[in-house]
């Protein structure tokens, strides 16, 4: 009778299980993870279309202190360059400002500038409010001229419309405003501290501005002077599609070759560290260094690369190094609500990712699973806190062939972002000569930008939470090169390549000296 009663006991506990395994498979698949996570900042849905919409300036003004309040809070280092108290009274003189208006409404895009005065206000490169995408498709024709600025003055690099103005043509004025106010008036909306860097987001926003901030439309009169002779044309604008097609670039890694006394250099040209196919790129990077592993001299070209993934310069750093190496000096997480819901947020979409199912993700152990050592070190922060990161270093691939010649590191004022850190790193591990003008962003800086929707106006903020420090010692500065370059206005018109001539003037030099 007990054995029956085992044999009966032992088929509850099958069937229990089975009806269990059942019940899984069927919230899991039935069931299903439960809706998709939304993310907890953007209530609006897509961002608005219409430029021209209206919002009430108090409603602005709330935005304004909505601001305020979330950049105390989320930022990871927002008085570095200004003061609390001088941030503060930036935004109530632009709330009096708005109080003065005559209308009651004020247009999303005037909104729009009045936020990013603020945001630029901190002189923080990536603190800025969104110019929306869709907006940008409202304006029909485009600004044809690419300009360049040079010690202060705008000179025309290319026309790629039909008014034929010539290249290196100073610009004097667009539709009788001087270009001395445009630039003026709009500086207050630049983000950066360095003055080169200040002129590329100029360059960069220039026809932005112009259309949308002085609602200066096509066709344009323009005034320039060429040979000390001022000239007026009417310029027609150009369809977007028209402005990307002429103003595509090859921006693929290249090799190439010169000659120096004799000697064949190598030249490794990486105009960015991004490529949608991640295994070409290694490929060519190890075909590169095994080719030119016994050479002497060897030049790498970062002076237009404006950034993308660092890992993707670290895979060329290994090629230099033969024991681990320094990356970061400092990587500190501000922890603020804000933070904290958005990191919770990405938990969440990995778990619903990964199907599993809701009632599940709350659990402890689950956490566990992704053994993610940062995301712990983060949740277990207290707001207002910082979970630091201190002196994070590298192990190179112990496979890759290492290059023990000369190399020659081309930076400028175009070098940006994860060329930056690439540059920093091998300025702090000496290996090489750094050649050219000093890049665009800064050794330190704010960096894991989160979006937040303003409440009233819809606008989204750009709001960086962590400070990170590279190697150097120049914490305000971009990377300083070894030997710096300076050209003239005669040489940007005579298409002169001073860096790449002062590199082969070393290299003769060290193979003369090398010689004797």
């Amino acid at each position: 009778m007990k054995r029956n009663e085992r044999i009966v006991m032992k088929k509850i506990i099958g069937i229990v299980v089975l009806a269990v395994l059942a019940v899984s498979v069927g919230v899991i698949f039935f069931v299903g993870r439960g809706p998709k996570p939304q993310y907890p900042y953007i209530h609006s849905g897509p961002e608005k279309s219409n430029p021209k919409s209206l919002i009430e300036k108090q409603n602005l003004i709330k935005d304004i202190d909505y601001y305020v309040a979330l950049i105390e809070s989320a930022h990871g280092d927002p008085f570095r360059q200004v003061t609390r108290e001088s941030f503060i009274a930036k935004a109530e003189e632009l709330k009096d400002s708005i109080r003065l208006l005559q209308d009651d409404k004020i247009s999303l895009i005037r909104c729009y500038y009045y936020l990013q005065e603020l945001a630029a206000f901190l002189q923080d490169e990536h603190t800025r409010i969104r110019f929306s995408d869709k907006w940008r498709k409202t304006i029909d024709k485009l600004f044809p001229l690419i300009i360049r600025i040079f010690k202060e003055k705008v000179y025309v690099l290319e026309d790629l419309g039909q008014a034929a103005i010539p290249q290196y043509a100073e610009l004097i004025s667009i539709d009788d405003k001087p270009l001395k106010e445009i630039m003026s008036e709009t500086r207050k909306f630049v983000n950066v501290t360095l003055l080169h860097y200040k002129w590329q987001i100029a360059e960069r926003n220039f026809d932005t501005w112009l259309q949308t901030y002085f609602n200066l439309r096509p066709p344009w009169n323009v005034t320039y002077r060429i040979n000390n002779e001022e000239k007026t044309v009417e310029v027609a604008g150009i369809s977007s599609e028209g402005f990307t097609e002429k103003t595509k670039k090859d921006e693929h890694y290249s090799e190439s070759l010169f000659s120096v006394g004799g000697e064949t250099i190598p030249l490794l040209n990486i105009p960015r560290f991004f490529y949608p196919d991640r295994l070409a790129y290694n490929k060519f990077m190890d075909d590169f260094f095994q080719k030119y592993k016994d050479k002497s001299y060897m030049v790498i070209d970062l002076r237009h690369n404006p950034g993308g993934d660092g890992r993707w310069g670290f895979f060329v750093l290994d090629y230099f190094m033969e024991s681990p190496y320094l990356t970061i000096k400092r990587f500190d997480f501000k922890i603020s609500k804000e933070f904290s819901d958005i990191v919770w947020y990405n938990q969440h979409m990995t778990y619903y990712n990964k199907r599993i199912p809701r009632f599940l993700w709350w659990l402890p152990w689950l956490k566990s699973i992704e053994d993610d050592y940062w995301l712990d070190k983060v949740l277990q922060a207290k707001i207002g806190e910082y979970a630091e990161e201190h002196s994070t270093y590298r192990n190179p691939d112990p496979n890759k062939v290492k290059f023990k010649g000369k190399t020659y590191l081309l930076v400028s004022h175009y070098t940006n972002s994860a060329a930056v850190v690439f540059s920093a790193i091998f300025k702090h591990h000496k290996l090489g000569t750094i050649v050219g003008q000093e890049t665009g962003g800064r050794e330190t800086f704010t960096s894991d930008p989160i979006i937040i929707e303003m409440p009233n106006s819809a606008l989204r903020a750009v709001i960086p939470v962590a400070i990170l420090a590279l190697p150097g010692r120049n914490p305000d500065r971009g990377v300083l090169p070894d030997i710096e370059v300076e050209y003239t206005f005669e040489d940007y018109v005579s298409n002169r390549d001073l860096d790449l001539e002062k590199v082969k003037t070393l290299i003769l030099k060290d193979i003369s000296e090398n010689s004797n």
